[in-house]
């Protein structure tokens, strides 16, 4: 898993940037197998004024080719990196869930769809 963080009109030490890119492997550890990257960028948007003006948008690419995206505003960084994180694992898990719920369904329906096929079949020695 390929994680970036950019920040934009916010300091942040090059230390924090690689602790931070090390909690947010640790956050998704479960889920690594399906995730391909993962994109952080933090704001600033007000600057100095202070205010719910602290950005931070999560851009997940999965293995199989979907991207998640989750935006989150809090006057903490802190807070916006971890609901953001959080929330990326909900929405992970569901698609993965509605992923191999289809398949079994696709399953099922294909078991049915030969188990059918073979009663009405005739042999002829």
């Amino acid at each position: 898993m390929e994680i970036r963080v950019d920040a934009r009109n916010v300091e942040i030490p090059a230390r924090s940037t690689r602790s931070l890119a090390d909690r947010i492997n640790r956050l998704l550890s479960r889920l690594k197998t399906r995730i391909a990257r993962v994109h952080i960028t933090l704001k600033d948007v007000n600057g100095p004024r202070g205010g719910r003006d602290k950005v931070c948008v999560l851009r997940t690419e999965l293995t199989n080719g979907r991207h998640i995206v989750v935006v989150d505003r809090s006057a903490k960084l802190g807070r916006a990196i971890v609901r953001c994180v959080r929330r990326s694992k909900l929405l992970i898990d569901r698609d993965v869930k509605r992923r191999r719920d289809r398949l079994r369904s696709d399953l099922k329906t294909a078991a049915s769809t030969v188990a059918t096929e073979g009663e009405h079949a005739s042999y002829s020695h």
